[in-house]
């Protein structure tokens, strides 16, 4: 799992009942919608996040764009906390390579 799905996982979780836009998680994570748009739509392949459009008088009362709005399904804010878990785990436990300082060690 890359870094930059991590951060949009962590981001949803922080409120996995809340619904979001793509621009919202972009200012959020402050990843670009090259990056964060294919790993929204990977999410919801896989049954992760579910979405849905707004209602057209919502945006053309407010004079922009309209929306696609995300919410994390059941079954994703549970895939997600223990794959962010696992990740996190397997950092911790990488081996450092030749010639890298170990953390909080001094030169």
């Amino acid at each position: 799992m890359t870094m930059q799905t991590q951060m949009v996982l962590r981001q949803a979780l922080l409120e996995p009942a809340r619904e979001w836009y793509g621009l919202e998680m972009m200012q959020a994570t402050g990843l670009p919608s090259g990056t964060v748009y294919p790993i929204i739509t990977r999410l919801e392949q896989c049954g992760w996040i579910t979405s849905h459009w707004e209602d057209p008088s919502e945006h053309e009362m407010q004079g922009r764009p309209r929306r696609r709005y995300y919410q994390l399904t059941q079954e994703g804010t549970e895939a997600a906390r223990l794959a962010l878990a696992k990740a996190h785990q397997n950092r911790a436990t990488a081996p450092i390579p030749w010639g890298s300082p170990r953390p909080g060690a001094t030169s």
